[in-house]
């Protein structure tokens, strides 16, 4: 087993209006990237953010004939992919992300926890921290968009056995600050990776600011998109600098959960 997984953003633009627009999303960013092991998307990737009608049509379940051309495009490129889209579940919308592995076996799903604002809460439902998933070496932890600025939410997930979180948003101007400082310092204070693939562009009056990034344990940045549109990005993540950083930086350990008062 290989220490280390190439993993790829799409950075993406204009949302899809179709399933098959979709898929097309997911042909590119595999031609793109050529090679990598894992594709990330971002937040509602498969159905676009900001307009509740399109979000309902594009909306599917799990076991949905949509999600099957997914995983069969999973298996037949062997690429790993996390994506963000509109899940149907038990009567309820959510704003979900699903984990794909190469082998087109579906390894995690994800539904936010943290909804962010009038819109989200009126149009989803909240879910359930997330799953961490065995990724190769890499133990993969998800966070969508506003989880990301909850400290306890990463740390949850690391505590957990995660070395790597996988942040999919839809991040908008004025909110640089995100990509800028809450990306590197979450994976600073757990001693992890952060995959950030975000949004970029207009849709439905908001403008989505891109800045998609790869940050290693000690807030370097590995890979960094601009916001001036569709991107591919890629670096390779590695456990051994997880445990390199840590075995210095050893902030899981030297914590004192016995002196502070939480919830």
């Amino acid at each position: 087993m290989t220490d280390s997984l190439r993993i790829a953003i799409a950075q993406s633009g204009p949302p899809p209006e179709s399933h098959d627009e979709a898929l097309v999303l997911l042909e590119r960013a595999v031609v793109g990237v050529g090679g990598a092991d894992l594709i990330v998307l971002p937040e509602l990737a498969l159905c676009g953010y900001g307009v509740p009608e399109r979000v309902r049509r594009l909306a599917v379940a799990q076991d949905s004939p949509f999600i099957a051309r997914v995983r069969e495009r999973a298996r037949r490129t062997a690429t790993g992919f996390i994506l963000g889209y509109a899940e149907e579940a038990g009567g309820s919308l959510y704003n979900a992300a699903l984990a794909i592995g190469p082998d087109g076996a579906i390894r995690g799903n994800y539904r936010k926890v943290n909804l962010w604002g009038a819109y989200e809460k009126s149009q989803f439902a909240p879910g359930t921290p997330s799953p961490v998933m065995a990724w190769g070496a890499l133990r993969l932890g998800l966070l969508i968009c506003y989880d990301l600025e909850f400290a306890e939410a990463a740390r949850d997930l690391v505590l957990r056995g995660a070395d790597t979180l996988v942040v999919l948003s839809a991040t908008s101007h004025p909110y640089r600050i995100v990509p800028e400082v809450l990306v590197p310092a979450r994976g600073y204070e757990n001693g992890c990776h952060v995959v950030f693939a975000n949004a970029v562009g207009p849709d439905a009056g908001v403008d989505f600011i891109g800045m998609s990034r790869i940050t290693a344990p000690d807030g370097c940045v590995l890979a960094a998109a601009t916001s001036e549109g569709a991107e591919l990005i890629a670096a390779d993540v590695s456990r051994a600098t997880v445990e390199a950083w840590r075995a210095g930086h050893d902030y899981l350990a030297d914590r004192r959960p016995d002196i502070y008062r939480l919830g």
